[in-house]
């Protein structure tokens, strides 16, 4: 079987954060630690620094552009196939009149969503495109933690 490209869009996956930004995360960081350690909660200062430190190798390591393509088999997310039969429903996600993401929602146990970020002119396009292959869910919108996750660029 071959997978005829249908739309592929590249998006910026960089997180442009303040000098800050990275100074208020590393004093949270730090002042959690040594709060642990203080109380004799040893175990929440080591998993405090050992999540900070997954995080920043995550950060650091991933790509910083990342290639979409909707084609009409499925999905695909840099080097990752999401067949149609593995994605639930599908959600345009905006902000003040801004796409910002297209959520797909997968069937998965593990990984239940998926966000990749879009403009209105992409989601122009997979509007058109979308509903011929996948069930639009329009009801969903940012939760509260999905707007602070926005907000605070993490």
């Amino acid at each position: 079987m071959s997978k005829n490209i249908l739309y592929t869009w590249t998006f910026d996956d960089t997180k442009n954060r303040s000098a800050f930004w990275y100074i208020a995360a590393i004093s949270i960081v730090i002042g959690f630690a040594v709060w642990g350690f203080l109380t004799k909660q040893y175990g929440m200062s080591f998993v405090v620094l050992l999540v900070a430190g997954v995080a920043f190798f995550v950060e650091n390591n991933s790509a910083d552009h990342v290639n979409v393509s909707l084609t009409d088999l499925g999905i695909q997310v840099e080097n990752t196939f999401y067949d149609y039969s593995r994605i639930q429903s599908y959600t345009m996600i905006y902000s003040h009149g801004q796409a910002i993401f297209l959520r797909l929602s997968l069937t998965q146990r593990w990984i239940r969503n998926i966000d990749l970020r879009l403009d209105n002119t992409v989601a122009t396009e997979l509007k058109n495109i979308l509903p011929n292959y996948l069930e639009e869910n329009p009801k969903q919108d940012m939760s509260f933690l999905d707007r602070i996750i926005y907000l605070l660029k993490l």
